[in-house]
């Protein structure tokens, strides 16, 4: 079926700083309306950068790019954030505004990105999570996860995982995850991160995922 929809593609090609993205317009994203949070911002920078940005930077520039490959494709894109400030300067209550925004808008799914950390250095690797007992939720970190894993990194074994510990999921109307994106505790994948060319490939492998699962859920 997704063959089918291939054969109909009208292709919008650029090159972006050596890295070759396509953009489609197809049948299964166009008119769609995504939600893309891009997690923190203004005075709450989240992960702190060793090599570069910190985390609300980079979770903004991937999230941009994402952006750009969806209304590329005839979908229609609302950002929780487009700049380096929040709503509120109350962190509880801009998360809250950000949800609201979401559910206001009857959008088809939301995409939350964010970077991962932990105290050992060793791991990374992007992983996809979604609302406990959601269906569909389930369905689009799943196909997200496999695109992560196909572009960035074939010997990631990371599951694409139900979690209740972010009040977003929890609180969202519509088929909701959260990607994050890689690791800043890794020195390794935080360079990787801070390279836009790799950028790129984050928000091409999310794109192909919610491709997918438009397809899928209009079958």
């Amino acid at each position: 079926m997704f063959l089918l929809i291939v054969s109909l593609i009208v292709g919008l090609y650029s090159f972006k700083k050596g890295y070759y993205i396509a953009a489609f317009k197809t049948v299964p994203i166009m008119n769609k309306v995504i939600v893309i949070d891009a997690g923190h911002g203004g005075p709450d920078p989240g992960k702190p950068g060793k090599y570069g940005k910190d985390e609300d930077e980079l979770n903004l520039e991937i999230a941009q790019k994402l952006r750009e490959l969806i209304e590329e494709s005839g979908g229609i894109v609302v950002m929780t954030r487009e700049d380096d400030t929040l709503s509120d300067s109350s962190l509880s209550k801009d998360l809250k505004n950000r949800v609201v925004k979401a559910n206001e808008v009857i959008a088809d799914v939301l995409i939350s990105i964010h970077l991962n950390s932990f105290s050992q250095s060793k791991y990374k690797g992007a992983q996809v999570f979604y609302q406990n007992n959601s269906e569909k939720g389930k369905l689009l970190a799943e196909l997200i996860q496999q695109e992560l894993r196909n572009t960035l990194d074939p010997n990631n074994d990371r599951m694409a995982k139900s979690s209740n510990s972010y009040y977003l999921l929890r609180n969202a109307k519509m088929p909701a995850v959260i990607v994050e994106c890689g690791f800043m505790s890794n020195p390794e994948e935080e360079k990787l991160l801070n390279d836009e060319n790799y950028q790129y490939k984050i928000a091409w492998a999310i794109y192909k995922g919610l491709i997918h699962y438009f397809q899928k859920v209009s079958e």
